[in-house]
């Protein structure tokens, strides 16, 4: 995800929040959280503070994308991704990298079962 709208509108759908719902937490217009994920507006320093709190992300990584994930998640392939991507699109006829939101979720996916699978083997 290249920009703050774009972790904004990702974090929100991972939440399964609707603009409208979210918009009521933080007290603002839903046109004024199209803005921001829309990225022709952007909030302010403390809004964007609590937006990074309420999500439960560094102000850092919602603002540049960039944080202090952990090495399993950052030594993750690229090619992984892609293939995963690549391999849904051809199995179920649609097109997966209009979608902003579908690197990060595939990720978090891997990420996620990675974690499950180790905890998993160390109850074992």
């Amino acid at each position: 995800m290249k920009s703050f709208g774009e972790r904004l509108s990702y974090l929100r759908n991972k939440k399964g929040l609707s603009q409208e719902e979210l918009a009521k937490v933080f007290k603002i217009g839903k046109s004024t959280l199209g803005m921001y994920e829309t990225n022709k507006r952007e909030p302010k320093h403390d809004m964007t503070a609590r937006i990074a709190e309420y999500f439960n992300v560094s102000i850092d990584w919602l603002t540049t994308g960039k944080n202090e994930k952990s090495e399993s998640e950052l030594a993750l392939p690229e090619e992984v991704v892609s293939n995963v991507i690549r391999e849904a699109e051809e199995h179920y006829g649609v097109n997966l990298r209009d979608d902003p939101v579908v690197e990060s979720a595939v990720r978090d996916l891997i990420n996620n079962l990675a974690k499950m699978k180790k905890s998993s083997q160390t109850k074992d």
